[in-house]
């Protein structure tokens, strides 16, 4: 009995008479678009996002300048997808700085979708008035013949295959997967102005003073937080904290072993700016604290973060 013939295996795919890959440039730009606003926070996303900025503009450009198959071989035509994409996409950015939409997620989404739109379509029109025979063509043949390779062979040949998988899974998990810093909250203190100067140090009773509290997330999540104000005097600094909400638009008249909190909730990297305006119903030298506290933090003088400010109090003239 005659033995069975192997054939091997063999993968062909030519793209000549349609351009597809001008239309996966306009297609795909599009579903980015659709993720951003459906979307927001998605890994399908983050890689869609990092072949829209540094291959499709440069990619779509390239077939534009280029549409006849012999003008550059495959790799100089990858090469400068990438090459273009780099300088095209920082132009449109100055560009965009420089108008009153500003360096922001829609205006940047918007200009470089319509510049791949509209470069394909360019590209599609020049191509297509070729001759099928001269256009630029995506062409890959690929032949395997497992039965005629020695066993070696097959072993690196599987080897081989698996390592591009696991390169490429380990690549898209880098990408998606942001390290996550250390995790702090800045408290910060400043002077009418907006500057860490000019602070309100010596006041007399009941005269009007304000600062600045400036708070920012790095916890790299939503975070609660509790911010209590406190009025001691500079010989004590065992005053219990007592919470009770305020209106931070009115002028606060501080008394002694009293405090004044209000609670808020921030994103990562969000800020929470507030003018805070007080005066001093007695004489004496006193410590102005500003207490954060995270969510399920007790209330005590041990507060997560802590800024002061030292005012010396004199009655009236």
């Amino acid at each position: 009995m005659a033995e069975r013939e192997r054939r091997p295996w063999r993968f062909h795919l030519e793209v000549r008479d349609t351009p597809y890959d001008l239309l996966t440039c306009m297609v795909l730009a599009l579903a980015l678009i659709t993720l951003v606003y459906l979307a927001p926070d998605n890994a399908v996303r983050q890689i869609l996002g990092l072949v829209f900025v540094l291959f499709l503009p440069g990619y779509a450009a390239t077939a534009a300048l280029f549409p006849e198959n012999d003008q550059i071989d495959g790799i100089e035509r990858v090469a400068l997808s990438f090459g273009l994409s780099i300088a095209i996409v920082p132009l449109i950015g100055l560009a965009l700085n420089f108008t009153p939409w500003g360096i922001r997620l829609d205006p940047i989404l918007a200009s470089v979708s319509a510049l791949i739109i509209g470069v394909s379509l360019v590209g599609w029109y020049r191509r297509m008035r070729l001759p099928a025979d001269e256009r630029f063509a995506i062409v890959v043949n690929f032949e395997m013949d497992f039965g005629g390779m020695p066993l070696v062979d097959k072993i690196l040949t599987i080897g081989i295959v698996v390592m591009l998988i696991a390169s490429v899974v380990v690549l898209a998990w880098a990408i998606t997967t942001p390290r996550v810093g250390e995790r702090f909250t800045q408290l910060a203190i400043l002077g009418p102005g907006g500057m860490a100067t000019d602070y309100p140090r010596n006041l007399t009773i009941g005269q009007d003073a304000r600062v600045l509290l400036s708070i920012k997330s790095f916890e790299h999540r939503d975070v609660n937080y509790t911010i209590a104000i406190v009025l001691t005097n500079a010989a004590d600094n065992s005053s219990s904290v007592t919470r009770y909400s305020i209106d931070w638009a009115q002028t606060q008249s501080l008394v002694p072993r009293q405090a004044i909190a209000q609670n808020f909730t921030l994103k990562h990297l969000e800020y929470y700016n507030q003018t805070f305006n007080f005066d001093v119903t007695s004489a004496g030298e006193w410590k102005l604290q500003f207490l954060l506290y995270v969510e399920g933090q007790p209330l005590t003088p041990d507060a997560y973060r802590e800024v002061h400010l030292w005012l010396g109090v004199v009655p009236a003239v």
